[in-house]
């Protein structure tokens, strides 16, 4: 297990969601993963959660940066590399899975006559419902899980909400189904991001962001550099960047720690190739 160094300076951890959320149960996980003790500070955006963490050392943010279904959260990436703190990086990842549930205050499937949930809590959930429910379901539609939850005690016994196990856990509700997603193996990986020093271990990453010139062979070079250095890309990904029109910013993940001599030397040695460059951190896969 990898740690920060002086990891018990974590004055506050901030996180995307309301309560139940998905963001909240990875934010609890990376919390336990790092006996983190901290005071717990919810956000709307990952915009303003990126800020705080720029503009508070002591603190740290949990966001989602990607997910099997719906692919790269660009929000994520935008707003770390447009920081202008550029010792705001990646601390640690991990793959969590996005499970959604069926609850209510009744202890009893059959008896559930409506739902409260979001647009899209329904949407990713229609196979369950059309399936599983009544087929004159009254459904109630709310901004957020948190707002049905609210709502749940306004309303008898034969309602019930989509939400996850931790919001069962925080309104005391009953699991009547688990993993009622149309697609059963959603997952969601989420990064802590923060000020903090890293420390290399067997299952550190690193991830850099980099434009490169319109030129041929530039990232064949890029590429042949990690492979002389028998170091692995493990992901790379382009997504046009909002830095200039017209270019691109390339996304790698790889095997190692910025510690590692080989490392320091092969990140030197691609940035002559770069007409931009961010170091995103190394960090732990937890």
């Amino acid at each position: 297990m990898s740690n920060f160094t002086h990891s018990e300076n974590i004055k506050t951890i901030a996180y995307l969601g309301t309560s139940g959320s998905f963001t909240e149960i990875a934010k609890d996980y990376f919390a336990e993963k790092y006996s983190i003790n901290a005071y717990q500070m919810p956000f709307r955006t990952i915009k303003e959660i990126v800020a705080y963490v720029e503009n508070n050392e002591e603190a740290v943010g949990v966001i989602p940066i990607e997910n099997t279904k719906e692919g790269i959260v660009r929000e994520t990436n935008d707003n770390i590399i447009n920081s202008i703190n550029e010792n705001i990086k990646i601390l640690s990842e991990a793959v969590l899975p996005a499970n959604n549930c069926l609850l209510s205050k009744n202890s009893e499937i059959y008896n559930i006559t409506g739902l409260i949930a979001p647009a899209p809590a329904i949407a990713r959930c229609q196979e369950y419902i059309k399936t599983q429910l009544p087929l004159h379901l009254n459904i109630i539609n709310t901004t957020d899980t948190e707002e049905a939850a609210r709502l749940l005690n306004s309303y008898n016994l034969t309602y019930a909400i989509i939400g996850t196990k931790k919001t069962a856990e925080i309104y005391n509700l009953n699991i009547l189904n688990d993993n009622i997603n149309n697609d059963k193996n959603n997952y969601t990986k989420f990064v802590m991001i923060g000020s903090f020093e890293t420390e290399p271990t067997e299952h550190s990453v690193s991830s850099i962001a980099i434009s490169i010139p319109d030129v041929p062979g530039v990232l064949y070079k890029i590429v042949k550099e990690f492979a002389d250095n028998n170091i692995n890309i493990a992901y790379i990904h382009a997504t046009p960047s909002n830095l200039q029109s017209n270019e691109y910013i390339l996304y790698l993940d790889f095997i190692g720690h910025l510690k590692e001599p080989k490392i320091k030397s092969t990140i030197d040695n691609i940035m002559q190739y770069t007409t931009y460059f961010r170091f995103m951190g190394s960090y732990e896969r937890i």
